[in-house]
């Protein structure tokens, strides 16, 4: 995409679509100064109509009059007063994002209040929200639609900034965006795949793919080389599948300077959960092409590394397969061995997933890296206790677990913390196994985190995020498109590049 930062008037600029982002209304607000001048007269009748109340998150368009050299004019409100809270430039950039795409009108050009307000009123996260915006807005997945979408994404994209010195960095903000962007897009075309184009097998063709694009390193340990390892909780999972279930290890390491931390990524990667033998109902199974939402966005968070050049040494390991109901598929009642040499009761086959995760962390563990990061959508119980959007955060390492909600919060992708009760081990409790994969009805997404607790190596500071929720979109809105969000790219890479 062509990006430029510069200081042009609003007028001034030969766009498509310009876009105009007010704090607040009236003579407090240099935009709607701006837009009053394009206009030749008061912009209130006309946005009025469209329910514009100067609220934040407000957005109306109206068609440029003659003289301009805009085509389209966007209107919305980052905030009422102040500066704009972080995610309200992404939100609109998005909006625009998906308008480009909609329309073909291509070139965008934004001017922000703050921006024009002054230059120490602005930061460089505005520009890469804008750059995260606008890519994530401009994603649609047509795969396998006849009709295909008539129109590319927005293709030229120019800020308004004051300041001469700053603006390589501004430019270089949106193209961080933009990046990350086009990664958690990928994790988003993943999670919307259905299962029987993305399986066990072309999963790791894919991971290939990126390791080339990318220039990662990549290891693939196949169903011989987990078996060899003692990998029995992962197999068991897919034993009653149709295809080889696979360890994928893929690695980014810096290309310039040292790497400041090494962090291992480990995302649960089952392309189709029926529940197996404890099979789920119909409805339940309708979205279970998700349950891979994990590793998705681990593969996004790796491929923006690479896409950056980020200065940490990146592991992304997931262990594919699926959960069917074949002959072979694993029973309720069944004792499997994981690769840490605990046994394992299952009590039921629809928990699954953290029996994958049972064996990918003990081999996270041997890259011996700083940290260990899970994500999985593992409960329905997380979704329960804090709804669709947001991820349930857990972990013993109070340091950990305080950059991650703060990388979320800048991410505009929120974790909330929850407890792993030592109490509720008790309902982990086997008599027949080390430990047993299901505890009680209540406090399941806590029971879930403590059941992984205990395949982490010692010693090394662990996460798990359980994103059931966010991971998957099914009732969408503005900023909320439909179908898979490639949910925590982003915060995943705020969160290391503090590190």
């Amino acid at each position: 995409m062509k990006i430029q930062v510069a200081a042009k008037k609003p007028g001034n600029v030969s766009t498509d679509i310009l876009v105009l982002g007010l704090i607040g209304r009236g003579a407090g607000s240099a935009g709607w100064g701006a837009l009053r001048d394009l206009l030749g007269t008061s912009p209130a009748p006309l946005l009025s109509l469209q329910g514009w109340k100067g609220k934040a998150g407000d957005f109306a368009t109206i068609p440029a009059p003659k003289g301009t050299r805009a085509r389209l004019i966007v209107v919305a409100t980052l905030a009422e007063r102040g500066n704009p809270d972080r995610g309200a430039v992404r939100d609109v950039a998005l909006r625009v994002g998906a308008l480009a795409r909609k329309t073909g009108l291509s070139r965008v050009a934004f001017f922000l209040d703050h921006a024009l307000a002054g230059v120490e009123r602005v930061e460089a996260w505005s520009y890469q929200e804008i750059g995260e915006g606008l890519g994530y807005g401009g994603y649609v997945f047509d795969n396998h639609l006849e009709t295909k979408a008539e129109h590319g994404p927005a293709d030229s994209v120019y800020a308004y900034f004051g300041g001469r010195s700053a603006r390589d960095g501004m430019e270089g903000a949106i193209s961080f965006g933009l990046s990350v962007a086009d990664a958690q897009n990928r994790a988003r075309t993943l999670v919307n795949e259905p299962a029987n184009v993305l399986n066990p097998e072309s999963y790791v063709q894919m991971a290939r793919d990126l390791a080339t694009e990318m220039d990662l390193d990549i290891t693939v340990l196949s169903q011989a080389d987990c078996e060899a390892r003692g990998m029995g909780a992962f197999l068991a999972v897919g034993q009653g599948g149709g295809y080889e279930s696979q360890v994928v290890h893929l690695i980014h390491r810096p290309k310039k300077g040292k790497a400041r931390a090494r962090v291992a990524l480990v995302g649960k990667a089952v392309t189709f959960d029926s529940g197996g033998l404890c099979l789920k109902p119909a409805s339940g199974q309708a979205t279970m092409k998700m349950d891979m939402g994990g590793s998705a966005a681990v593969f996004g968070a790796i491929a923006a590394a690479a896409a950056v050049d980020l200065q940490v040494e990146v592991h992304a390991i997931f262990a594919a397969c699926e959960n069917m109901t074949g002959s072979k598929a694993f029973h309720t009642g069944d004792v499997i061995t994981a690769s840490n040499g605990k046994t394992i009761e299952v009590l039921n086959t629809d928990a699954e997933g953290r029996l994958t995760l049972a064996d990918a962390l003990p081999y996270a563990g041997e890259q011996k890296p700083d940290y260990i990061i899970d994500l999985a959508t593992l409960t329905g119980a997380c979704m329960v206790a804090l709804g669709p959007s947001i991820a349930g955060l857990m972990g013993r390492n109070r340091s950990l677990n305080r950059a991650l909600l703060q990388a979320s919060d800048r991410a505009g992708e929120p974790f909330w913390e929850l407890p792993l009760h030592d109490e509720y081990k008790e309902m982990l409790q086997s008599k027949v196994a080390d430990i047993k994969n299901l505890g009680a009805r209540w406090g399941g997404a806590l029971t879930a985190g403590l059941f992984l607790e205990e395949f982490v190596p010692k010693g090394i500071p662990w996460a798990h995020i359980d994103i059931a929720g966010p991971a998957y979109v099914e009732s969408p809105k503005p900023t909320r498109p439909f179908g898979g969000t490639g949910f925590p790219v982003r915060a995943l890479i705020e969160w290391m590049r503090s590190l």
